[in-house]
């Protein structure tokens, strides 16, 4: 089953079922009411597309005139085996909880940081490049960006330079409103006809005269930091090429002020930061501090979130997982191998036994004067042996030799059969108050074993 988001109703669909047709599924699409029609044409170009190929005639389907009963339906209905969810919280949790393997995917709000140490126009640039891709409509996209207060201005500066729409209080209010009003609850709600639409289109709808020869490329507004909240527009995702902006007056605040962001509405999703690359002692605080499944390095966030165009280390997608922190299942980008089930073939196998064997093995008659000629360049010998064998001499033959090349030797003779960790623990309490540096064991298995 595939739950199909208003906000993303024909790109998630091209995605998820290429998902399903490359690792053998077929999928249902349950389209939002508001994108019923784009849902179904884009899921209707994608079967005809892979009917030509070759694909089950039924491959791919969906339901023509959804509704939230129908959805469920079909996430509980006994041949769906999975479910990939986009959508708002209430749909991703009614996934979860249909009794069926859910993929579900959360809501991002990025705070990008951009402090002193950064390449400034490169910044400008990859955020103008995220805002403006698809008009700001993927969730991985910055929300918002905090600066560090030595280079806000200059940041402002260059912003305005490149085509963006500095906006005054008056009219970030307004625009704000216009994109997330306050809903019953008295928290703010998205308005769904300023997703992915135009920054003027935007700003016309919320009553903002722009000059028409200004390129308005992004809507940007002004805002404070501690106003950050549910009732706060320009600290909120918005889906659109409108950017809050706050200021912090140095790298730390900057990192708690992002952190404040995306753990408010974006927990587990995305969060970037715009430094130098050697600054690994900030990148380090960044990654450690903040609660996101993708951590973006000088980099566009809603480009290199969904993998593969500017780095190489996230799998591309259209389907972010937030993990835990988000309420998902993974936090990885979403991808094939999520839609395949693993077998391992195991076969009975035994640990390897080994035993080292001494580089020479000493044998004959005079074969222990030889071998102790082995020994002389040491300093202190511990001697593992029983009692009998000292009473009857055969230590002698060992310490004499030792002795008259001045090896200093002490001599454990309390080798039981079988030695327990009773026996143990008194020959290590000797050994530590000795500190030797050659062990010697005179007598059978017992004593063998108690010195390894």
């Amino acid at each position: 089953a595939g739950i199909i988001p208003t906000t993303n109703p024909t790109s998630t669909v091209f995605y998820k079922a290429l998902l399903a047709l490359k690792t053998r599924n077929c999928i249902v699409f349950s389209p939002h009411p508001r994108a019923a029609r784009c849902t179904i044409e884009a899921a209707r170009i994608v079967r005809d597309a892979a009917i030509a190929a070759g694909a089950p005639k039924n491959c791919i389907g969906w339901i023509t005139k959804p509704t939230v009963e129908l959805s469920g339906y079909l996430m509980k209905h006994p041949r769906t085996s999975c479910i990939l969810a986009t959508g708002g919280p209430a749909m991703v949790n009614a996934a979860y909880s249909s009794g069926k393997p859910a993929l579900g995917v959360g809501p991002g709000n990025n705070c990008a940081i951009v402090d002193e140490l950064c390449d400034l126009k490169d910044a400008v640039s990859s955020i103008i490049v995220s805002k403006t891709f698809d008009n700001g409509v993927v969730c991985a996209s910055e929300q918002s960006c905090v600066v560090v207060e030595s280079v806000y201005e200059e940041f402002k500066k260059e912003l305005a330079y490149r085509g963006c729409y500095l906006m005054n209080a008056e009219e970030t209010d307004k625009v704000g409103k216009h994109c997330l009003p306050l809903n019953k609850n008295g928290v703010c709600q998205m308005n769904p006809t300023t997703v992915g639409t135009s920054a003027r289109s935007i700003a016309e709808g919320a009553g903002l005269t722009i000059p028409k020869e200004h390129p308005c490329k992004v809507l940007v507004g002004e805002g404070d930091h501690k106003l950050i909240s549910h009732t706060y527009p320009m600290g909120l995702e918005k889906l659109s090429p409108v950017l809050g902006l706050f200021k912090a007056k140095d790298f730390k605040e900057a990192v708690e002020i992002a952190a404040k962001a995306v753990h408010l509405a974006g927990k587990g999703h995305t969060a970037s930061i715009h430094t130098a690359y050697q600054a690994q002692d900030r990148i380090d605080l960044f990654s450690h501090t903040l609660q996101a499944g993708r951590l973006l390095v000088n980099q566009p966030s809603a480009l290199g979130g969904i993998g593969d165009l500017y780095n190489f280390m996230l799998a591309p997608t259209l389907t972010i997982g937030c993990g835990s922190h988000g309420g998902n299942s993974v936090s990885e980008n979403v991808g094939p191998k999520h839609l395949l089930n693993y077998k391992s073939v195991t076969i009975k196998r035994e640990n390897t036994l080994w035993f080292k064997a001494p580089p020479k093995v000493y044998f004959n008659k005079g074969c222990l004067e030889e071998s102790l000629k082995e020994l002389f360049h040491f300093k202190r010998a511990f001697i593992i042996t029983d009692k009998i064998l000292v009473d009857l001499g055969y230590t002698d033959r060992i310490t004499k030799p030792l002795k008259e090349k001045n090896i200093e030797l002490t001599i454990f003779h309390e080798v039981v059969p079988d030695p327990d960790l009773a026996c143990c623990h008194k020959c290590l309490d000797q050994i530590k108050a000795f500190k030797p540096d050659l062990f010697i064991a005179l007598g059978g298995g017992s004593a063998m074993d108690l010195m390894k």
